[in-house]
């Protein structure tokens, strides 16, 4: 059984929070005989602090707006906000005049562009400063040429910002500080606090736990914060970091990135991620994470990410995601890609894995393992995805930090339930190197599993490359012990017509751009897109 909160009694959950912190804040900072919270006002600086006071000190960061706050912690300090504080990375514009038919005010900063790959539509994600207008991310364009309404320009060699609409009677917020916290030390506590509009580049957190360059760090606790309109990843994770009940949503490229081993991430709302407009393909979404040893991601609710939901890419091994609720998220709710071991048990998958390129298993499902080994998947419930349970095998070659080849082998899917109205419900794929092993002799199976189908005849299955109807996938030895109950079709709000969709693109590169979100799509996806574009 799925025990994870619903976000009506999760937002009810951090209100509640919200007033233990008021009523028992004391109570919340680790026991140092002798000594008393260093309490931080609006006006004074974090930093300034942490510098003056020896490591383990405990903040307790007053209610208010905490302007350009960027803290080094030393090992064991503990930060904890009252209800109202709030860490906020972006200075006011006030100083715009009218300019032909623009709006400009004087914007002196360094240029720095980061990593990524950007949709077209949104051809200045690389560039980490966003600008908000009534807490609002407007859409960066390239060129004044390209400036229209809800869109923004900068102009580095001028120094000046432009718009296209007077901002007269709104706040105008330029986020221009690149983290909120970060550093190598161990044993942090971050607590109660609400960061936001920090200009942190793709591939790194406004809460980022490691130096660039130089070592993870160690031991984190981020609990019960609301992250949110950072412009690369809300938190950037390294060793022993626990991300536990935050709310993690409308970051500019992904809510929950990093490596490291023994990384819990654990009863978060991460949500409406990648409003930068960054291909999420290349890096995009709820979370990513590479590199990693005994990840646990668990009771999540991670929804209307414009990427994948949960996704390990690249030598992460002895992953356990369970008891997650994913939903509305592009290509996969959960993706397993180029890895070793894992356990995918016990999560709700709905209406998740589409993707504007194709609608094969190349291309999405609401579990998708790619290249990957040694994964067992069983207990979930997936309803209404692009595909149901799908396993690729792509050359993709080797790692190079312990030489395993990228090889589907040894997927034991057992135990699962899939409602299917269209659609591919379960099945493997694989490219022309390789030969039919992955069916026949590298210990994949699929069996016990309930398979709810929009018909009664169809080819929902594939194998040997080929789709394939019920009874050819169990003459395969697919299922042998397998259940159909009672055929129904869902609504068609909640299904894809596979026919209404655009002839797929070759499948030889799955990291490609996002078409415009004019594609058919389910009704909570579409709005998804649509609330994306500007």
């Amino acid at each position: 059984m799925n025990t994870f909160p619903n976000r009506k009694n999760r937002e009810l959950a951090f209100g509640f929070t919200a007033v233990v912190l008021l009523l028992l804040s004391p109570a919340l900072f680790p026991a140092r005989p002798g000594r008393t919270p260093v309490v931080v006002g609006p006006h004074q600086r974090i930093q300034d602090l942490v510098e003056r006071s020896r490591e383990g000190t405990s903040f307790l960061i007053q209610a208010g707006v905490h302007r350009l706050e960027s803290v080094v912690p030393k090992n064991g300090d503990s930060f904890v906000g009252e209800p109202g504080a709030i860490l906020n990375g972006a200075v006011v514009i006030k100083a715009f005049e009218r300019q032909g038919n623009y709006w400009t005010a004087p914007c002196s900063i360094p240029k720095v562009e980061g990593p990524g790959k950007c949709q077209p539509q949104f051809p200045a994600c690389r560039f980490p400063e966003d600008l908000f207008v009534d807490d609002e991310p407007l859409r960066r364009v390239a060129s004044l040429a390209d400036l229209a309404p809800r869109t923004w320009y900068l102009d580095y060699a001028a120094g000046r910002l432009h718009l296209s609409e007077d901002p007269t009677g709104h706040t105008v917020e330029l986020s221009v500080t690149p983290h909120a916290f970060y550093g190598s030390a161990t044993d942090v506590t971050i607590r109660g606090l609400v960061i936001e509009k920090y200009a942190n580049p793709a591939q790194s957190g406004a809460i980022h736990a490691l130096t660039d360059p130089g070592p993870l760090s160690h031991n984190w606790l981020v609990e019960g914060n609301e992250i949110r309109l950072n412009h690369g990843a809300g938190i950037r994770v390294g060793h022993g970091t626990h991300v536990v009940e935050n709310r993690i949503h409308h970051n500019g490229q992904i809510g929950v990135e990093g490596s490291g081993a023994n990384i819990l991430v654990e009863d978060n709302e991460i949500a409406y991620n990648n409003y930068a407009g960054y291909d999420y393909g290349w890096e995009a979404g709820g979370t990513k994470f590479t590199f990693t040893h005994k990840l646990v991601v668990r009771n999540n609710d991670v929804h209307h990410n414009q990427g994948p939901g949960l996704w390990t890419d690249g030598d992460n091994d002895s992953v356990l995601y369970e008891r997650n609720h994913t939903a509305a998220n592009l290509v996969a709710g959960i993706e397993h890609e180029i890895s070793f071991a894992a356990v995918i048990r016990d999560n709700v998958i709905e209406n998740d894995g589409f993707n504007p390129h194709g609608a094969s298993l190349w291309w999405g499902a609401g579990i998708h393992i790619l290249a990957s080994s040694h994964v067992e998947v069983y207990g979930n419930t997936l309803r209404n995805c692009m595909n149901g349970i799908a396993a690729v095998q792509a050359e993709r070659g080797s790692s190079r930090s312990t030489g395993r080849p990228y090889l589907v082998q040894d997927i034991d899917v057992h135990d699962n339930t899939v409602v299917q109205s269209s659609g591919t419900a379960a099945g493997i794929v694989k490219d022309a190197h390789f030969d039919d092993a992955v069916f026949k002799s590298w210990g994949n199976r699929f069996r016990g599993n309930t398979y709810v189908l929009g018909a009664t005849k169809g080819e929902f299955y594939q194998w040997m490359n080929t789709p394939r109807t019920r009874e050819e996938w169990q003459a395969f030895g697919n299922d042998p012990d397998g259940k159909w109950p009672a055929l129904t079709r869902s609504s068609p709000a909640d299904y894809v017509d596979q026919a209404t969709l655009p002839a797929e693109k070759p499948a030889a590169s799955l990291c490609l751009s996002l078409l415009p979100a004019s594609i058919l799509l389910p009704a909570r996806v579409s709005t998804m897109l649509q609330t994306l574009r500007y």
